[in-house]
């Protein structure tokens, strides 16, 4: 019986371009560090630990320690010095993004179902910001933090998507097994892998021939499975 919703955020719950995001949020961020590293460097250094962090958990370290720990590595930079700038830039510049990306009525109405009809709702999206910045985006989202059970972030989580274990430690935090959860997200790998450790999943889209999932189409798809109540 599933008892949880997870809900993946961009592509899902926002409409947005991810490259174009991507290019404007470093764009954005990079000068902010302008008096410790280039420009430049800074946006190769933070892609290029980002990725670490993603593909290369550590055990006993959050997504933020294994990120900070390669990142000073190889800017020479401290904790002290990085992570105040960081926080002002996501409490005074980060919200300013909010123009690149689209609610999506449909998505927004589909966690509102199922908190309705009495599941408990989470997100899912990749742990790679704080908490911050995910709380922002939800917002974007046009809805709460507080409509979720738990909202993943950097600090509070040791594992990112595609990663098996991030699934295994989202069911561990709200106490249920894999297979009480269901999974709704855009992307074929990152958010249908949930599947392996049980998990049902909901592929918003049409899934080519090569994809496995228990259920597919719109959130307005979503929605009426919900209100069913027959997932």
């Amino acid at each position: 019986m599933i008892k949880a919703i997870l809900f993946d955020l961009d592509g899902t719950l926002t409409i947005m371009d991810q490259e174009d995001f991507m290019r404007n949020y470093i764009g954005l961020l990079a000068p902010r560090f302008s008096h410790l590293i280039s420009p430049e460097k800074f946006g190769k250094n933070v892609l290029r630990s980002t990725e670490t962090m993603i593909k290369e958990p550590k055990e006993g370290k959050t997504n933020l320690q294994n990120f900070l720990d390669d990142f000073t590595r190889i800017t020479g930079l401290t904790y002290n010095n990085l992570w105040p700038i960081f926080e002002e830039f996501y409490k005074t510049d980060f919200p300013a993004l909010n123009c690149l990306v689209k609610v999506n009525p449909d998505g927004k109405r589909a966690v509102e179902s199922a908190i309705q009809q009495g599941y408990t709702v989470a997100i899912a999206s990749n742990p790679v910001m704080p908490t911050l910045a995910i709380e922002e985006r939800i917002r974007w989202a046009g809805l709460s933090p507080e409509q979720f059970a738990l909202i993943p972030s950097m600090e509070s989580f040791h594992f990112c998507k595609p990663q098996l274990s991030f699934y295994e430690e989202l069911a561990q935090r709200m106490g249920l097994s894999p297979r009480e959860c269901m999974m709704v997200g855009n992307h074929p790998v990152e958010d249908l892998i949930a599947r392996e450790i049980g998990m049902k999943t909901f592929f918003v889209g049409t899934p080519t021939d090569d994809v496995q999932t228990d259920y597919y189409g719109d959130l307005q798809d979503l929605n009426k499975l919900i209100l069913r109540g027959n997932i």
